[in-house]
Order: structure tokens, then sequence, then C-alpha cells
């Protein structure tokens, strides 16, 4: 087991520890969450099959996937480049 980094989902940890996300509903079952959950700094979940190992060696020996963006981390564009254009109104679509 190991703990949830900064920036991790929880699809990011299956993903890590079983070799594919594909084991996010038996994972998921198994630590009692819900796959949608976002992941909690620290926390550890227990692993269930481990259905590609090549995966997870690559894991432990390279960075860990953290593909989680927050709330907060989400932008939006207060610029969008030449103009802003809305279909029906400033742009007509014939």
């Amino acid at each position: 087991m190991s703990k949830v980094k900064q920036g991790q989902s929880f699809l990011d940890k299956v993903t890590q520890l079983t070799g594919s996300y594909e084991n996010a509903l038996e994972m998921a079952l198994l630590n009692n969450v819900s796959v949608t959950d976002d992941a909690v700094l620290k926390t550890e979940y227990k692993v269930s099959t481990i259905t590609k190992i090549g995966v997870v060696s690559f894991f432990k020996s390279h960075d860990e996937p953290a593909t989680a963006i927050g709330v907060a981390d989400q932008v939006e564009p207060d610029d969008f480049g030449i103009g802003e254009m809305e279909i029906g109104s400033t742009f007509i679509v014939r």
C-alpha cells in the first residue's frame, strides 16, 4: 500500500497499484469508497487484484501518476484570443 499524494485521483492509485484502471470497481468495493470520490491525501487503499505487473513495476521506479484537477485548480479563461463569439448572436451558422 502507498499513500495518496498531492494531485492523485482514485483512478491514479488504482492504476499505480494494480496496473489497470479496469480494477477500479473491485478496488472501490474493497475499500468501501466510490470510484468517483475524491482521493484524500495520505489515504492508504487496500490493493485488489494486480492485473498488469509491468505497469505496477513501472510506477515503482518512476513518478507516480497524478492527474487529479481540483475545483480550485480549474481556471476559467478570461481571454478568448482575438474575440469571443456566440453562435446565433455574433456568429451565424448558415
